[in-house]
């Protein structure tokens, strides 16, 4: 504290590393999860399509794609309570990766841990996903994931964090 009172708050030197990328690569995987999320519950209740509309053109998505379509297909077959819980775990997923983007963008430790746990959670899904079937983008994703897990560790273990 000075002579009247005032808190110096002493500017923080910028770290080596930054967990900006990882905070931004959690914060996009959560707005596209939280995107999906919602596109379920478009099939459960016509209002909420209504609703969805003016954000999916805002986006400048084309819902008239031959992915879409085919998507749109295979959600229709699907009995309304598995479409509640797509959605469910999906918007409980994307509240998750955006919590953790916002802890990580702040380089908190408590971030740093929620994404370690979270992500080893789903690595064994990933392992059994590649070794089923090889694929580029499976790959990529498992390698990412491995990387973001490693680096946070080390992160974690030189006490960088706040």
């Amino acid at each position: 504290m000075g002579e009247n009172g005032a808190v110096f708050v002493r500017a923080q030197e910028p770290s080596q590393t930054s967990l900006a990328p990882i905070a931004l690569f959690k914060l996009f995987k959560g707005l596209l999860v939280l995107l999906a999320g919602t596109g379920f519950l478009r099939w459960i209740d016509p209002e909420i399509d209504t609703a969805l509309s003016p954000a999916l053109e805002a986006l400048h998505l084309d819902i008239h794609t031959r992915l879409l379509h085919a998507l749109a297909l295979t959600l229709d077959s699907l009995p309304r309570h598995s479409l509640l819980l797509m959605s469910l775990v999906s918007l409980g997923y994307a509240a998750l990766l955006l919590v953790e983007g916002f802890g990580l963008w702040s380089e908190t430790s408590w971030a740093a841990y929620l994404t370690i746990v979270s992500t080893c959670i789903l690595l064994p899904g990933e392992f059994h996903a590649v070794a089923g079937g090889w694929s580029m983008s499976g790959g990529a994703v498992l390698a990412v994931n491995i990387a973001i897990v490693g680096y946070l560790v080390r992160r974690l273990a030189e006490e960088t964090l706040r």
